[in-house]
């Protein structure tokens, strides 16, 4: 076993409740769903108080108290439990969605910050969203599942034709169960007469749906350590895949299952080391560690052209503890080239929630943030590896056909700044920038530039 630190759980687990409001638009946008009597409000329900892209239960209450299929939209606000604030979610109707219980009824969207119950900046956003959703999207949008219409239907016809061709008969149960502005899964149950069946069926907005096409060249090549695939669509960023059960490396305490996940890890990466050109061809970005030092100093010396809005003070803060380190990063970069690693898929956003555990084999998810980089920077921001020698030492041994493991631990030591600092441009540049603003996707997304500019400045202040 090892020490606690090693298990983390992903989005914590506070089983606290929270009140939740539901704006439920019709398919056309236009009006809106409200109680009746003499005070109308929107409808609420009490849900468990967990990461707020997780739906299910809210979407289970709110069809139980509507009486109407509903899907989730966004969630405007994550409501805050000590301050009294409820969440705030923007969803549509499925189908008949005019057969509303009794206690409520369909109000224009116009009259919908008239109701009760709702503080300024409630307000502010339900009138935001309805401007959106009324107007419509003209194009293909980034974030499909954001709108109504008819991206469910479109989605829940294609995995259906997938399961015509591995089941012939059999009851289906489509659950979402997450939804924001980087992925949208749904659950898929098949009943049959020889047994049950469960897979996952995930959409990458735009900007990620390279996802789809990574995903399915690593489990060409390592089907051991990949989800098993049903199915993928790579033009819209689809994959349909086998369950992989619930456990993560984040809920367990193994030093063996931790250290199989590094060696898997870094076997992928050596499997894909001398054929990036088919990473290229499946559209990653070639990243270039000799470009960190100078984005740095772009950065460092003018902020503001950054564009960020709800974290622009706090990334100016960070860029003022970085700004004496610009020589630094210099030297350290230079470091992790002299060990001359070949560039290779880097997955650009591992944690413990992103590796499961499949017959005691870990398996390695979600690519979307996948380039062609170090790899170095993937182990290096994971918390319980950088801070583990004996997970630093089993990842490095796979990569000692390129050098010794002292030059590779000085090496892995000089990347933990420099991966924090390439990883805090990738936000800026990859995601960031295609969000909607203002939105509570965009608030949350956006933070995580000043924490790894922050991470980078402790790492490089040990290195002073």
């Amino acid at each position: 076993m090892v020490s606690e630190s090693l298990s983390s759980d992903h989005h914590g687990s506070d089983e606290a409740h929270l009140p939740a409001l539901a704006l439920v638009f019709s398919e056309s946008g236009r009006e809106v769903v409200a109680s009746t009597g003499d005070a109308p409000t929107l409808p609420e329900v009490r849900i468990l108080e967990r990461f707020y892209p997780e739906i299910e239960e809210f979407v289970h209450a709110v069809e139980n108290t509507l009486g109407v299929k509903v899907r989730v939209l966004r969630c405007l606000d994550r409501g805050n439990l000590d301050e009294g604030r409820p969440r705030l979610y923007s969803l549509a109707t499925t189908g008949n969605g005019e057969y509303l219980r009794d206690g409520f009824r369909w109000t224009d969207v116009v009259e919908v910050c008239h109701l009760g119950g709702l503080d300024d900046s409630l307000t502010g956003s339900i009138r935001l969203e309805c401007d959106r959703v009324s107007i419509g999207v003209t194009e293909r949008a980034a974030v499909p599942w954001e709108w109504p219409g008819g991206w469910g239907h479109e989605a829940y016809e294609w995995i259906a034709g997938h399961l015509e061709c591995h089941f012939s008969s059999g009851q289906v149960t489509l659950t979402p169960v997450r939804s924001w502005s980087i992925s949208s899964v749904i659950r898929v149950d098949v009943e049959t007469a020889s047994g049950s069946k469960r897979l996952f069926f995930k959409a990458s907005p735009t900007f990620f749906s390279k996802e789809a096409m990574v995903t399915c060249a690593v489990a060409d090549r390592f089907p051991e350590f990949s989800p098993k695939l049903v199915a993928v669509d790579g033009d819209r960023g689809w994959m349909l895949m086998e369950d992989l059960g619930d456990l993560t490396l984040g809920a367990t305490d193994s030093i063996d299952l931790w250290c199989e996940a590094m060696r898997a890890l870094a076997r992928v990466q050596i499997g894909f080391a001398n054929d990036t050109s088919l990473l290229e061809r499946l559209g990653l970005e070639r990243r270039s560690i000799s470009a960190i030092a100078s984005t740095l100093r772009q950065w460092t010396h003018d902020p503001e052209s950054l564009g960020l809005g709800y974290e622009s003070g706090r990334t100016g803060r960070a860029l003022e503890r970085l700004v004496h380190h610009v020589e630094l990063v210099d030297e350290l970069c230079a470091l992790v080239k002299s060990v001359r690693l070949p560039s290779t898929i880097d997955h650009g956003d591992l944690d413990a929630g992103n590796i499961f555990v499949r017959d005691g084999v870990p398996v390695i998810m979600d690519w979307s943030d996948s380039s062609i980089s170090n790899p170095l920077f993937a182990p290096a921001l994971i918390p319980q590896v950088s801070r583990n020698p004996i997970l630093v030492s089993t990842f490095l041994e796979e990569w000692t056909g390129f050098g010794t493991v002292e030059r590779l631990e000085k090496a892995f030591e000089a990347s933990k700044p420099i991966a924090a600092l390439e990883r805090a441009f990738h936000y800026h540049k990859n995601i960031v920038a295609h969000l909607e603003s203002p939105s509570v996707d965009l608030l949350v997304l956006e933070s995580y530039i000043p924490d790894l500019l922050n991470l980078a400045a402790v790492g490089l202040d040990r290195h002073e």
